[in-house]
């Protein structure tokens, strides 16, 4: 990993101690007069780091910690760059255990509801909810062309497209409020320090959409005490418990055909995590084919 431009790093008075990477925006633990700091590099429109700029500010004024910007500048090539609070903490020890994925969930739910107090961001650039997807018609004819690059994803893609369309026809997600979701609840970027949270960390992919939408990295179709802990905190109501599922396959369509369009191949993750079932399902647990 490269370090940042000699004047971005002059520009904000800091000396890079570590990388940190990322997986979109690139990050750089610096030092200022013996303070540690964040230095992020976005890879988001300036539009798009206003969204996530004015999300961490709202969060941190709720309470929560999370590391709110600092500085801004925009160096000399246009790429935007900002400052923020170091947090100190580590992942838990016992990611994805059934311990630790059921306080995740119980976690989850009560940050849903300081984050539905937030009204007035709208949607992020670029995302959309889960039923918008579904709906849109330009899906079906990308995957069919994709055939003939590779059928048995396509198969696959097409498969649970049309399964998730049939299990959302009946309910009306439309008519359901949304809130600011995290989009990546995951035990690596959540922070704990003597059993306290002191971190939550990458805003990357947070968006409007149904809160349930938020279950989709945090469960992936397999963690289902995440679901159990949070439906402690916040019951689930049943329509939600219906749209869990083609929400989350919704997600990864959505993705699937991000990358179709760019040209771009994943690991297999996509499919992988398509063919997932677990008991929290239901009806939509009937294996692909």
């Amino acid at each position: 990993m490269l370090e940042p431009d000699r004047d971005v790093l002059k520009t904000f008075g800091v000396e890079v101690v570590a990388p940190l990477g990322g997986r979109f925006n690139q990050h750089w633990l610096v030092n200022r007069c013996g303070e540690h700091l964040v230095l992020r590099q976005w890879s988001a429109t300036p539009n798009d780091l206003e969204y996530e700029a004015k999300l961490l500010e709202r969060v941190y004024a709720l309470g929560w910690p999370v590391p709110p910007i600092l500085e801004r500048r925009t160096d000399a090539a246009g790429r935007d760059w900002s400052l923020s609070a170091f947090l100190s903490g580590e992942p838990a020890a016992d990611k994805n255990s059934p311990r630790e994925q059921r306080h995740r969930g119980r976690l989850l739910a009560e940050f849903h509801l300081s984050l539905a107090t937030i009204s007035d961001l709208g949607q992020r650039k670029g995302w959309r909810r889960g039923e918008e997807i579904l709906r849109d018609a330009t899906l079906e004819p990308l995957l069919i062309a994709f055939e003939r690059t590779d059928a048995d994803e396509a198969r696959v893609l097409l498969w649970h497209l049309e399964r998730a369309r049939t299990l959302i026809a009946p309910l009306e997600p439309v008519v359901r409020a949304g809130i600011a979701v995290h989009g990546d609840f995951t035990p690596w970027n959540l922070l704990f320090q003597d059993g306290k949270l002191t971190g939550i960390l990458d805003f990357e992919l947070a968006h409007s959409d149904h809160r349930i939408a938020d279950f989709a990295l945090a469960w992936r179709g397999q963690y289902d005490e995440v679901i159990r802990g949070y439906s402690e905190v916040a019951a689930l109501e049943v329509e939600e418990w219906a749209l869990l599922t083609p929400l989350w396959w919704a997600q990864l369509i959505e993705g699937a055909c991000r990358h179709i369009r760019a040209g771009v191949r994943d690991d297999g993750w996509t499919l992988k995590m398509l063919l997932r079932r677990s008991t929290l399902m239901g009806s939509a647990s009937s294996a692909y084919g």
